[in-house]
């Protein structure tokens, strides 16, 4: 029986002290997880910023001394901007267009233009064909006289 109280109370102290240093172990390695992680965050902002620096760049924007946000709200103006211009070019485009099939322009849209002049085309293309079929006609009848 004090054998059994003697292994007893050896085990009770051995599980008490591997918990005690497995304790102390936990803070360490929360410490060192929240550093690793703190490492990766940095990282890839870097790497996000220097991708921003890059697309800023191609667009050309000046990047220097700008911060991730800075640069986003610059590209952001900046696609704003170029799809801007990208609508005015194609209204245009349609409107000098609609000018050569003697489409009135005022008050339309691009896409109003396209239809239109989408349209004339199928009309002007239709006639075109009625055209090459009449002189066949006239042909034949004048073969059977």
């Amino acid at each position: 029986m004090k054998m059994n109280k003697l292994v007893s109370v050896g085990i009770a102290c051995a599980m008490l002290l591997g918990g005690a240093v497995s304790a102390s172990a936990a803070p360490a390695a929360a410490k060192e997880a929240k550093a690793q992680h703190k490492q990766a965050k940095a990282s890839q902002q870097a790497e996000q910023l220097t991708q921003l620096q890059k697309t800023a760049s191609g667009l050309g924007i000046a990047t220097e001394g700008k911060t991730a946000k800075e640069l986003k709200a610059a590209i952001q103006e900046k696609h704003k901007a170029l799809a801007e211009q990208k609508r005015a070019d194609a209204l245009a485009k349609r409107k000098a267009e609609a000018e050569k099939f003697g489409i009135s322009t005022e008050g339309k849209t691009a896409q109003e233009l396209a239809k239109e002049i989408q349209a004339k085309k199928q009309e002007q293309k239709a006639s075109k064909q009625a055209k090459k079929q009449q002189p066949k006609t006239s042909k034949q009848t004048k073969k059977s006289s």
